[in-house]
């Protein structure tokens, strides 16, 4: 047996005429009017409930004019705009922030770009420009520009060395002369195990009379003369000893007689230097 609600209408004059006389018995209230019930099922509840729903949603959105849609096409967000069959206003789009964090994928598809904007641009910019390095031997034989001397002979390049050596020992003389001091200088240089095994270390500590103490050296004073010891220098430094000294590695001015010329082999004087070959030298290469 159904069980359910009970709907009461008024009848029309055309239900009273049929069922006056019929099979059935219809009771009459007060004022003579006929009552008819009808019972409808359960089940039919959830439905009614929907449809009143979506019509009191249809209503109320009438009257707000707020609907929003949005849909992403090709990774950008694109608004929907039309008009609803049953008279509504046509829809505003209205711009809504994602409820997920950024990073995290959307999701649904509604999506929102946000544009950042760029970092300002400072207003001053320092830049501090390296020193630069100094020339090579190679580099002043093709025309770089000759260093400045060194304030003293610590820590200075084989170049700087061998061109302060040339100053003070030969820029009076002729070229020859400047090259033939450069050219004992690198030939100890390639005698290993007795003096040094770089050119700086053949003139300090205080193997040249020139030196005022372990790393100074008089001023230079004359830079022209200088320009030309560097340039004599790294010749030797690309070139190496000079085969018309063969081998030479002492040598002494004329005006004085050291103690160990006795043991040495002389080999030719050029201006005012005498120039030798220590016979142990050979043994050591």
């Amino acid at each position: 047996m159904a069980t359910g609600m009970v709907i009461t209408r008024w009848p029309s004059s055309s239900d009273t005429a049929e069922n006056s006389g019929g099979n059935g018995f219809v009771p009459r209230g007060r004022n003579g009017l006929t009552a008819r019930t009808v019972a409808m099922d359960r089940r039919s509840f959830p439905m009614i409930r929907a449809v009143l729903a979506t019509a009191i949603t249809l209503v109320g959105t009438w009257y707000a004019g707020a609907l929003v849609l949005s849909r992403v096409v090709d990774g950008g967000e694109q608004a929907l705009r039309r008009d609803v069959t049953v008279g509504l206003p046509a829809v505003r789009h209205m711009a809504r922030q994602p409820a997920h964090p950024p990073s995290a994928s959307p999701p649904s598809d509604l999506s929102l770009k946000v544009a950042r904007a760029p970092a300002p641009r400072p207003a001053k910019v320092d830049t501090v420009r390296p020193v630069p390095r100094p020339a090579t031997p190679r580099q002043i034989l093709q025309g770089a520009a000759i260093p400045s001397p060194p304030d003293s002979l610590r820590n200075a390049s084989d170049l700087s060395c061998i061109a302060v050596a040339i100053y003070h020992e030969a820029r009076d003389q002729e070229d020859f002369g400047q090259r033939a001091v450069a050219s004992v200088i690198v030939q100890r240089a390639a005698i290993p195990g007795r003096w040094g095994d770089t050119a700086c270390e053949n003139i300090v500590p205080s193997q040249f009379s020139f030196l005022t103490s372990r790393y100074d050296y008089p001023p230079i004073n004359d830079r022209k003369a200088w320009e030309r010891a560097v340039r004599f220098a790294a010749q030797a430094l690309l070139e190496g000893p000079m085969p018309e000294l063969k081998g030479a590695d002492h040598y002494h001015t004329t005006s004085v007689s050291p103690g160990w010329v006795p043991a040495m082999t002389r080999v030719r004087l050029i201006d005012d230097h005498v120039f030798y070959v220590d016979p142990q030298s050979s043994h050591s290469l």
